[in-house]
Formats: C-alpha cells, sequence, structure tokens
C-alpha cells in the first residue's frame, strides 16, 4: 500500500493553455504536471527559484489527478499591449476555458513531506491557482490515505506515454459521448534563469489526457497503476 495526499478541488474559471497554442490558446482538460507541482509550492510560499531549485524540497514529489466531472468549456477574447517602436499596439487572442471543474489531485512522496504539504494546505502561504494568478481554486477535502496497486484501465487522467502508439482496448460507457484523448509533449520542471529572471522548460515528455466518458485499457506493463475508490491513476513524473 502507498501513502498518498489528496486533494478534492473546485475550479470555478481555469484554463490550461497548450504549449504551441498563440492566437488561439486551446486549453488542456486537466492541469499538466507543473501546475500540480507550482500549486503545491504555492501551498507552501516557495519563490519559482526555490521551487524549480536544485535544493528544491519539492524536487521528487509526484503528481496525478482525476477529472471528477465534464467542466464547462467557453472562449474568451483577450488583449494584450505590446510596445513596437514608439507605439502602443493591440494584439487580440481567443483562450478557451472552463467553468465549474472538480479534480482529484494526488501527491507521493515521503510521509513528512506529504504532511507538510497537508498542513501547507490546509493554510496556504499564497492563495491557491490553477494557472494564472486569479484563476483561484476552492479546496473541498484534504486526506494522506494509502492506496492500494490498480489495473491500467485508465479514464479522466493523465498517463506517460503517447496513448495513440500503444495496445489499448477502449470501453465506452452507455450513453455516454467522449472526445478523443489530448497528446502533448510537456515539461515535467522549469529551470531559472537568475540574471534574466525568466524560466526555462526543462524536461520534457509526452503525455496522453484521457477523456472521462471512456475507459482505455492500456497493454502496457510498464505503467505500474494504483487505485482510489475504483478508479485507476498513475504518477504523471515517476
Amino acid at each position: 500500500m502507498e501513502r498518498i495526499l489528496r486533494i478534492a478541488a473546485k475550479a470555478p474559471v481555469v484554463s490550461f493553455r497548450r504549449p504551441l497554442d498563440h492566437n488561439y490558446q486551446r486549453t488542456l482538460p486537466m492541469p499538466p504536471p507543473t501546475t500540480l507541482i507550482g500549486l503545491a509550492g504555492a501551498a507552501l510560499g516557495l519563490p519559482d527559484y526555490e521551487l524549480w531549485g536544485e535544493n528544491s524540497p519539492l524536487k521528487n514529489l509526484k503528481v496525478a489527478v482525476l477529472m471528477d466531472n465534464y467542466p464547462g468549456r467557453s472562449r474568451d477574447m483577450w488583449t494584450l499591449l505590446k510596445i513596437k517602436g514608439n507605439k502602443m499596439e493591440r494584439s487580440p487572442y481567443m483562450r478557451e476555458l472552463l467553468f465549474f471543474g472538480y479534480y482529484t489531485i494526488f501527491y507521493g512522496g515521503e510521509e513528512t513531506l506529504l504532511e507538510q504539504l497537508k498542513r501547507a494546505f490546509v493554510d496556504p502561504v499564497f492563495p491557491l491557482s490553477l494557472g494564472r494568478e486569479d484563476e483561484l481554486i476552492i479546496i473541498d477535502e484534504i486526506s494522506i490515505e494509502g492506496v492500494n496497486e490498480g489495473n491500467p484501465h485508465f479514464n479522466g487522467t493523465v498517463i506517460p506515454g503517447d496513448i495513440r502508439k500503444m495496445r489499448i482496448k477502449p470501453v465506452l460507457s452507455p450513453g455516454v459521448s467522449a472526445e478523443p484523448p489530448v497528446v502533448e509533449i510537456l515539461p515535467l520542471s522549469f529551470v531559472i534563469d537568475e540574471r534574466r529572471r525568466i524560466r526555462h522548460p526543462h524536461n520534457p515528455v509526452i503525455l496522453s489526457f484521457l477523456p472521462l466518458g471512456m475507459e482505455y485499457e492500456v497493454e502496457v506493463p510498464s505503467i505500474p497503476a494504483l487505485q482510489y475508490r475504483g478508479r485507476n491513476f498513475t504518477w504523471m513524473n515517476s
């Protein structure tokens, strides 16, 4: 049995921009690993250079997520002000938004770290958001629990690797339509350029975001599964 920290969270408005999108910014259906690590860092009050530094207390933190509902989806037009020459120009772009998404977030690591994170989520140092600073979340439940080994039957979660290249057996729930999975190359961490005060993506991996309405039986024994209340998940960054 493995011990995990479980966070049940509600996101009234949220967006997880796909990395190559610019003028039309689509959203991922669930938060990527760096977002979940950043959420834990906000609870602890870690600035960027500590969160992503070599001595970060979250360096070995494992993360996973389950989607618990189909959130509402909409598009919003935003405008950026850019300086071009000596003039200010407006640059519009479209951004996809998710409304009232419910997520179960899992953290794995040493028991002392999980206890520290639990206390931090009860009384966070920084506001808790999944994405931009104004996209605050509501924490419904926090608990440290034991989870048993599961089986590689996944839905509404994120798994490492490209699902399109795996041997799978999809099972669609009766009366439910499902969108195709989203496959992206995403970083697991960042490297901080302290001189320029910017961060660069580091350690990119392929991740598959699986829809909630279809279950995928993955015939790849290298994906270890854990089970929580009848649903299976795996660590994105183990």
